[in-house]
């Protein structure tokens, strides 16, 4: 009897791992962070609790402010020799694909009123963090007026020097029927002024 049952015992224990093994030789990568999902930060508030959503999600209403503050003109170790951030992008982790990892979290003070951080990682020379504040003032049915404001910082090529950057912008962004949103903003960077168009395809 207990020469039948060992056979069978051994092939109920190793059935389990075998399938563990197999499911392990399947190559799996996690998909590449293109867009942050942004984290809502909680405190006890200040001021009372938000009254209730605005109807803008924080994400949309911060969008063009993040895009500008992150946004870089030429990635500073494109203009070394050779490669000297491949060790610290994909491999560890502060790339996918090329791409650079983004976060993004927010604190909502009320219902209008948000603060935000989000970082831009890869390559450590190109790096960059920024922080925030969004007010959303509702205009018509799907349609805000957004004025915000924020700085970004990145490190510089000489050592222990860090450069800043700040901006001021008012954004119109609307909800288009096809759930995307749109945006025309009047910005302020540096004592330059522009316009800009943002929004999500």
């Amino acid at each position: 009897m207990m020469k039948r049952a060992l056979p069978l015992l051994l092939l109920a224990l190793s059935t389990p791992l075998a399938a563990t093994t197999a499911r392990a030789d399947v190559p799996w990568a996690a998909p590449p962070v293109f867009i942050p999902v942004p984290t809502a930060l909680t405190l006890r508030p200040l001021l009372g609790e938000p009254s209730g959503p605005a109807g803008l999600a924080p994400g949309l209403a911060v969008l063009p402010l993040r895009l500008s503050l992150l946004w870089t003109k030429l990635p500073s170790a494109a203009a070394l020799p050779g490669d000297p951030c491949a060790s610290r992008e994909d491999a560890s982790g502060n790339s996918q694909s090329g791409f650079p990892v983004q976060h993004q979290v927010y604190l909502a003070m009320t219902s209008r009123l948000v603060l935000h951080g989000f970082s831009k990682l890869g390559c450590p020379l190109d790096a960059k963090v920024a922080g925030g504040v969004t007010y959303m003032v509702p205009v018509a049915h799907d349609v805000w007026l957004v004025p915000n404001a924020g700085v970004s910082a990145r490190t510089s090529l000489a050592q222990g020097r860090v450069v800043s950057t700040g901006q001021a912008r008012v954004d119109l962004l609307m909800n288009t029927s096809n759930d995307r949103t749109l945006g025309i903003g009047v910005v302020k960077k540096g004592g330059r002024q522009g316009v800009q168009l943002t929004g999500t395809w």
